[in-house]
């Protein structure tokens, strides 16, 4: 049994999106391989792609706040705002808590609970290899949830990469955080950017003003930007020599997602790959937030 997904393999959020396909895939279903072929990415596997998305689903998405430090955060949170009209201030140790606690939820890793078992931690480094599009203010996890709660709407479409909408909190706004993207009246979410095309009018300079700032709202991808999210656990692009400048390869034979590492990075040409090659672009002013620009092709082998 195998399904099919129609895929631009020129958009980096949509390659890597694929990497995370068939990552749930094979920790559903072992055994479970890949391939590129004529537009289309494939999986043979012992299911269907709305059982995956379906069980994807269910087993939710869990931010590095466990029960109890997520109940302490609440307090102290409702503690600030109470003070806050009475004009005081928590304690310098509560607010340096608080802030711990908030940090904690936002950029901490996110866990995939059964039947896939996965922590996703992969933007923990500051290294510039790993291509991080988001700010320290943005919540992953937010961003996670909002196109999880999306993802099953674009099960009813043609594909589910071309599926899109506007993406919003599934859990309410994240009060302990005053800089989020996410706290206006219609409670958006912007999603992490992975999705080549959000890039061209990404930048302020594109459209004339800053879409944010006024609190428009904007077209996102879910499935892409979640299952990228997932992929790039395993698979990271090469770096090469120019900053923010990655390569990734597909492949044209059937194979597990053990393998994928080499095969992304170029080191099994031997399978049929063809090398692509983005930016993570800077997409505003202040240099602090990112977007996968289009990818284009090109021949060389093997990571630089």
């Amino acid at each position: 049994m195998s399904f099919a997904v129609k895929v631009d393999p020129t958009n980096p959020g949509q390659f890597f999106a694929c990497c995370g396909l068939l990552e749930l895939a094979d920790r559903l279903w072992p055994g479970a391989e890949s391939w590129f072929a004529d537009g289309a990415f494939l999986i043979s596997c012992a299911g269907e792609l709305n059982e995956l998305i379906e069980a994807f689903c269910r087993a939710n998405l869990t931010s590095a706040l466990t029960p109890a430090f997520q109940t302490e955060r609440e307090v102290l949170e409702q503690k600030k705002r109470d003070l806050k009209r009475a004009n005081k201030v928590l304690d310098a140790r509560e607010e340096a808590r608080r802030k711990e606690l908030g940090k904690l939820f936002r950029v901490g890793n996110i866990y995939v609970k059964e039947p896939f078992r996965l922590t996703l931690d992969w933007w923990q480094s500051d290294d510039d290899a790993v291509p991080k599009t988001w700010a320290g203010s943005q919540a992953v996890i937010r961003i996670a949830r909002a196109a999880l709660a999306s993802v099953p709407a674009a099960l009813s479409t043609d594909s589910i990469f071309d599926y899109g909408c506007v993406m919003r909190a599934s859990d309410g706004p994240d009060e302990g955080d005053e800089t989020s993207d996410a706290d206006d009246e219609a409670d958006k979410v912007e999603p992490y950017y992975f999705d080549s095309r959000r890039c061209p009018n990404a930048h302020p300079r594109d459209v004339g003003f800053s879409v944010n700032r006024l609190g428009l709202t904007t077209t996102a991808h879910p499935a892409v930007e979640l299952l990228c999210l997932v992929g790039l656990q395993r698979c990271l692009p090469a770096k090469t020599d120019e900053p923010r400048v990655y390569d990734y390869f597909t492949w044209a034979e059937p194979l597990g997602p053990n393998l994928l590492p080499a095969i992304v990075s170029g080191l099994l040409p031997h399978v049929g790959a063809t090398g692509y090659r983005f930016e993570n672009w800077y997409r505003t002013g202040q240099k602090k937030h990112k977007a996968f620009r289009s990818a284009v092709p090109h021949s060389k082998q093997g990571a630089q």
